[in-house]
């Protein structure tokens, strides 16, 4: 893991590797001391100290959220309504607020639930403030449009195909026990606990994951029936 010329740090302080002589490695510090370390003892310390700063990162992360008043909601969709929520241009990139719904923030984090699928498949981030006009690709009247808000949304996790999203019985959510039947009406706003969202944001980041591990595999096998 180590390169000569990289730079890393031990408790020590920061430091340069001069040269990497199995088990051991030279490293200068910023002081300009130079030392023989066991290559081994630092990458753990390496990985500790990265380990450290990302949790640190991440802390002050949700402690910015928390400053600023990030919402973290579940919006429930009707798939008899909604167009194919399979493509990756889903719904143009918006999403609607219907009348009594919260007045959304840019930095407010959704996730998508499917009511007729009953699963969960999307996760967006709002990107800007109502927009003033309907948007396109929503079909509504201007009388319609009146009691709805429109809002800039960048998909931050998609299921590319549904069948394949986190079901409705493979989640729990603390912050809100009776989130199953309250989600079995399209149109809801349910605010969640920022850990309940994030748990479940995960599980989506893992279902994409193993999409794309899927895909490159069938092409593979098809490559190799093709060559053959």
């Amino acid at each position: 893991m180590f390169e000569v010329n990289g730079t890393y740090a031990n408790r020590k302080g920061t430091y340069t590797v001069l040269s990497i002589d199995p088990p051991k490695m030279t490293v200068r510090y910023e002081d300009g001391t130079t030392a023989e370390l066991n290559i081994e003892i630092q990458a753990r310390i390496w990985d500790n100290i990265q380990s450290e700063q990302e949790a640190r990162r991440a802390s002050r992360a949700a402690r910015e959220r928390r400053e600023n008043g990030v919402g973290h909601y579940i919006k429930s969709l009707s798939m008899e309504v909604e167009e194919d929520l399979t493509l990756p241009s889903w719904r143009e990139r918006v999403t609607v607020v219907e009348e009594g719904g919260p007045a959304l923030r840019p930095g407010d984090r959704i996730i998508y639930y499917a009511v007729e699928d009953k699963v969960f498949f999307a996760v967006a981030t709002v990107t800007g403030e109502q927009m003033e006009t309907v948007p396109k690709g929503f079909f509504y009247s201007e009388e319609e449009a009146k009691t709805l808000r429109f809002y800039p949304i960048d998909l931050d996790e998609h299921a590319n195909d549904i069948r394949n999203a986190v079901k409705l019985d493979a989640v729990e959510l603390e912050s809100e026990p009776q989130f199953r039947s309250i989600l079995q009406k399209p149109g809801v706003y349910l605010n969640v606990s920022e850990d309940d969202f994030e748990l479940l944001a995960e599980l989506l980041t893992e279902v994409t994951e193993e999409e794309i591990t899927d895909f490159d595999d069938e092409e593979e096998e098809e490559e190799e029936e093709f060559d053959e």
